[in-house]
């Protein structure tokens, strides 16, 4: 019972934070702001769930262990685009005010250099990877709502983005993916090979 209560106190301060958000996206009409918002509640409340409730066993886990393993790794990625992301936001993005996300400057180095939303595709990842490791109906449901909405979330980001930075994003998109990473990766070893010399 004592999870229960953890789980829905939890899920209550995530859903407040993210509401306070979701609310603001909406006033201001930004779409993408209010589907990363209400993947980032989705996707937290699927944590809380399976490490409150579904530790006491109320529901079933597969507990295919290659999956669990998959999953596992599938962390490392997503760590390093989440965390890139932020990183360069905070540091590259001169942001105004204490929202890291409320870019004033373009930015197209670090992990913006391979893939145009790489916090959302973290995310995505994430949700992913946390499928893969608790291997439940509640993951799978809830897994794929978070994909969903930080998938919507990287299209309008685009969108925002040439509103916010004109041209300059225009041509950033002809070079960089939205997520496809390994298309980055693999022109840039077709350019660089000795065949194409």
């Amino acid at each position: 019972m004592t999870n229960t209560y953890l789980c829905i106190i939890i899920c209550a301060i995530i859903w407040i934070l993210n509401g306070i958000c979701i609310l603001h996206s909406l006033k201001e009409h930004i779409v993408s702001e209010f589907y990363i918002h209400t993947g980032l509640g989705i996707f937290l409340s699927l944590l809380t769930l399976e490490l409150t409730i579904g530790r006491n066993e109320d529901w079933k886990h597969f507990d295919i262990l290659w999956l669990a393993v998959i999953g596992w790794i599938l962390y490392v990625p997503s760590f390093i685009l989440v965390s890139g992301s932020i990183i360069a936001l905070k540091h590259k993005g001169k942001p105004k005010g204490a929202d890291f996300t409320e870019t004033t400057a373009f930015i197209d180095s670090g992990v913006y250099h391979y893939v145009r939303q790489p916090m959302t595709l973290g995310l995505a990842i994430w949700s992913v990877a946390l499928i893969l490791v608790f291997q439940s109906l509640p993951a799978l449901v809830l897994g794929i709502i978070s994909l969903f909405c930080f998938r919507m979330a990287a299209g309008k980001e685009s969108i925002y983005n040439i509103r916010k930075f004109g041209d300059a994003y225009k041509e950033y998109m002809n070079h960089v993916p939205m997520w496809n990473i390994f298309k980055v990766l693999m022109n840039r070893h077709q350019h660089h090979s000795p065949l194409n010399k």
